[in-house]
């Protein structure tokens, strides 16, 4: 309320004053609204095209987070044995160390700075589509990262460090149900689990590889059973202690295995055959030619085909996958 006339003079700091004002009617006032209404029509948006750029960053939230659990399932059976030895230098320690030591993963210390790494580059790749999931999953994907880095500053080798790889292996499985549950199902959802599947047969066939070796030291193929997650379904499937035929089997050939690759190779030819095709109407695409020839191939493999050599190849067979991806659709 203003002391002249002149509307443009009002002013709080020049004596004006501030107040309600109602305006009254003779008779009833028609309600008006924007709200929706009982009974209005509405329609569907469809979801919209996928930009380029939040693709490859759902993609390679997927490869991290899918490459941290594995990171730390290693980790974990590794500290588990260090705790019960007391030798760091046992020949089934020694030679994890020295699978680690190429990516960056210094078994000696509790938490290694690789794994903090690969954690803030899923934080990261997550805070650039953050519209793109629900506020659930970016929060416990931040509560996953500050537990990792307070970890870092607390824990020690050993029993420690078991412990801790085990909450750690906890909130990694709180995230991913949260965005398997709770994510829509458009191509973003497909790109996610596209990483999330290319990085879980990569490291499944590396790991592999490596355990399941001639050289592999004693108690490999029970550790290899271990960060595969599979202990138990080893036991119900096979009535004999585990060899290197059987962990094949199991954890390279078993479609019904969620951990094995051929498992991955089956969602990635799922998924990758649903998306949108970039070539003629009913054509596939070079990424689906490519992963249909890869899972035809190892759905016919026996487990004495599995050589070390063959695993390895594989792993860059699955790892080619992404360049065709990227190509295609990251460009």
């Amino acid at each position: 309320i203003g002391l002249s006339l002149d509307p443009t003079a009002i002013a709080m700091q020049r004596g004006g004053q501030a107040a309600d004002v109602w305006v009254v009617s003779d008779k009833p006032v028609e309600r008006e609204t924007l709200l929706p209404q009982e009974g209005d029509s509405f329609s569907r948006t469809r979801p919209g095209s996928l930009p380029s750029r939040a693709a490859e960053n759902l993609t390679w939230l997927g490869r991290y987070i899918e490459r941290s659990e594995d990171t730390v399932r290693i980790l974990r059976a590794y500290h588990v044995r260090l705790a019960e030895t007391s030798d760091p230098d046992m020949p089934l320690l020694a030679d994890i160390r020295d699978y680690l030591e190429p990516f960056g993963i210094d078994v000696e210390t509790a938490i290694p700075s690789g794994l903090i790494g690969t954690l803030d580059s899923a934080v990261y790749s997550a805070g650039q589509i953050r519209d793109r999931f629900s506020p659930d999953g970016w929060l416990a994907l931040k509560d996953l990262s500050k537990t990792i880095h307070q970890f870092a500053t607390t824990v020690a080798p050993g029993d420690d460090a078991t412990r801790a790889m085990t909450v750690i292996l906890r909130k990694l499985a709180g995230f991913s149900g949260l965005l398997h549950e709770n994510m829509y199902r458009f191509a973003g959802w497909r790109f996610l689990e596209i990483g999330r599947r290319l990085e879980r047969g990569i490291q499944i066939s590396r790991t592999l590889s490596r355990l399941t070796s001639a050289k592999a030291p004693d108690g490999a193929l029970d550790m290899m059973l271990e960060i595969g997650d599979s202990v138990m379904t080893h036991r119900r499937q096979y009535p004999v202690q585990a060899g290197r035929r059987t962990v094949i089997d199991l954890l390279a050939l078993d479609p019904l295995n969620p951990r094995s690759i051929l498992f991955q190779l089956e969602r990635l030819k799922a998924e990758i055959g649903l998306l949108p095709s970039l070539g003629g109407e009913g054509q596939m695409s070079p990424a689906a030619k490519e992963i249909l020839q890869l899972n035809t191939q190892i759905a016919i493999k026996e487990p004495s085909d599995m050589t070390a050599k063959a695993l390895d190849d594989l792993a860059f067979e699955i790892g080619g996958l992404y360049n065709s991806l990227a190509k295609a659709y990251f460009g």
